[in-house]
């Protein structure tokens, strides 16, 4: 019996397609039941009045939880706290990253590989841990860092550095940053180390200098990088938790609580009153505010990009 072939085009597109959605669907389904669902169930969960435990005393209320957020005042102070991170934090990572980006693909600095490894090295330490470490840092009796300034007699700039909003504010900054420049390090180093060395030395024939050569030629050409690098601080500060809440878990009264340490706190069982279904209805409104964010963000990165 002769062998029946087709030269349908559609039949080779439906068996791609086939293929497409067999490799698909183990990722749809685990991303439906790590978050599509968790985010409807929290949703529902919203809508109530519930502490989180006895769940037929539950009270249906709406969309209470949500106008209760809205003049909540410590939501606000909160969210104020977290956007002192995204901006002042943001500011202070990428001016680091593109010093150090600068110097560490700059070929007459020897130990670039060393400096690479130290400063990406607190990116793999677990949050928890880093905030863990920074407490005993900063303890204003026996941390180190006081230890170290009376040591070198600027005693008169010990202080109790958790102990103000404005301090604690900027150590959670400065721990956040710590801890993050090195995985923007590496993005950026990435980034340059694609721009052709042609490029550099038509520069220096023209007469820039290597910093001229980082400012006009490098900067513009890793436009693509920055604005992803930018999206994902963005959105890594909006949901910043570990190192604020082993830090100060809003101490001093509540005043450096961060979004995402707001939530906790009203969700966590040790209260005297827990309030699941608030927490509940303060994570989607972070979730909202995540993707609205990234969203614009994502905007802004199709524009038109520099080829070389």
């Amino acid at each position: 019996m002769a062998a029946i072939v087709t030269t349908d085009p559609r039949v080779g597109r439906s068996r791609g397609k086939g293929i497409v959605y067999a490799f698909l669907a183990p990722a749809v389904v685990i991303y439906s039941v790590f978050f599509v669902f968790p985010s409807l169930d929290a949703l529902y969960i919203a809508l109530f009045d519930w502490s989180g435990f006895n769940w037929p005393n539950a009270e249906f209320v709406g969309a209470g939880n949500f106008i209760k957020a809205y003049g909540d005042k410590w939501v606000w102070l909160s969210l104020w706290n977290t956007l002192y991170i995204v901006v002042f934090g943001g500011i202070l990572n990428f001016v680091l990253v593109l010093i150090f980006s600068g110097m560490l693909t700059n070929p007459n600095i020897r130990g670039r590989s060393f400096f690479r490894v130290t400063i990406f090295l607190p990116y793999v330490i677990n949050s928890v841990a880093l905030g863990l470490l920074w407490i005993f840092i900063l303890n204003s009796k026996f941390g180190m860092l006081n230890m170290l300034l009376k040591a070198i007699g600027l005693e008169n700039f010990a202080s109790v550095w958790l102990g103000s909003r404005g301090t604690a504010l900027a150590c959670i900054v400065f721990v956040v940053v710590w801890s993050n420049v090195g995985f923007y390090l590496i993005l950026l180093v990435a980034g340059i180390e694609t721009v052709p060395k042609d490029l550099y030395d038509a520069g220096q024939v023209d007469g820039a200098s290597s910093i001229q050569g980082f400012r006009f030629i490098t900067i513009p050409l890793i436009r693509e990088v920055l604005v992803v690098a930018g999206i994902l601080w963005t959105i890594g500060a909006l949901k910043e938790f570990g190192v604020a809440w082993m830090l100060t878990r809003g101490s001093p009264a509540q005043s450096t609580h961060t979004f995402t340490t707001y939530l906790m706190n009203e969700a966590m069982p040790y209260q005297a009153e827990a309030h699941m279904g608030y927490a509940s209805a303060l994570a989607i409104a972070l979730l909202i505010g995540v993707v609205g964010v990234s969203g614009v963000l994502l905007a802004v990165r199709r524009k038109e990009a520099i080829e070389f």
